[in-house]
């Protein structure tokens, strides 16, 4: 074979196997996924671009992968202004402290001293600087289980659903962090109500459960069934 052949058919196998590495790797949800040099490519029509803010340092992922999608606050608004001057935020933590609640100022609009029990942990807390207001499914698994194509509204309005919030220390937060519930559960006495709650918001918001989530909150849910009804066979 002629040098100059071989040069050429070399080059052609190189640029194959680029390809076939470029286009082997699996597409996220989005239809799309990063390659090694940082980009982010889409392969399907209803892919959407990630804009240059989106870096895969930015990026906040349930599986610690970069193929996962990508994830950005702001675009889950949270903590805003239901009542005058309170956030969804104050508003959660007054109506969950066990006894009457004290304000920073007149207006009240930040809590300083109540009475909180920490669900996730049973310990109490007196001083709202101690505690998180915890989602109790984060936004950031909202996001890659269907909630990246949903519009502003939708998207805020599930940052501060009553029904997806709960009062817990910063220690509880802490641990729990993003995780789903089957990688991360609360003690024994709140689990029931933990897994319901996983279960409601879910239905609620029609979310795209990981199938360790789906199998881990059944498995709550069928022993809590179990437990009622000996509970009540008991009686």
């Amino acid at each position: 074979m002629r040098p100059g052949r071989t040069i050429i058919l070399t080059g052609l196998l190189l640029a194959g196997s680029t390809a076939l590495a470029h286009f082997d790797k699996p597409v996220d949800r989005n239809g799309g996924h990063w390659d090694q040099g940082g980009s982010y490519h889409c392969h399907e029509a209803n892919c959407r671009p990630a804009p240059h803010r989106y870096t895969r340092r930015g990026l906040l992922s349930l599986t610690n992968r970069a193929e996962d999608l990508w994830y950005l606050e702001e675009d889950w608004p949270h903590w805003l202004l239901l009542s005058g001057c309170k956030t969804s935020r104050t508003v959660v933590l007054e109506n969950t402290s066990r006894a009457p609640v004290t304000w920073t100022n007149p207006r009240q609009c930040e809590l300083r001293e109540g009475l909180w029990e920490d669900p996730y942990s049973g310990d109490e807390y007196t001083r709202a600087a101690q505690l998180e207001v915890d989602h109790i499914i984060p936004p950031v698994y909202a996001n890659a289980a269907n909630g990246f194509q949903w519009s502003d509204a939708k998207r805020a309005e599930f940052a501060n659903d009553p029904f997806n919030l709960v009062a817990v220390s910063r220690e509880s937060h802490r641990k729990k962090r993003q995780r789903g519930i089957g990688d991360w559960q609360p003690r024994d006495e709140f689990q029931c109500e933990y897994a319901q709650a996983w279960k409601d918001v879910s239905d609620k918001y029609d979310l795209d459960l990981y199938a360790r989530d789906i199998s881990r909150m059944n498995r709550i849910l069928d022993n809590c069934d179990t437990s009622s009804s000996r509970s009540i066979e008991d009686e």
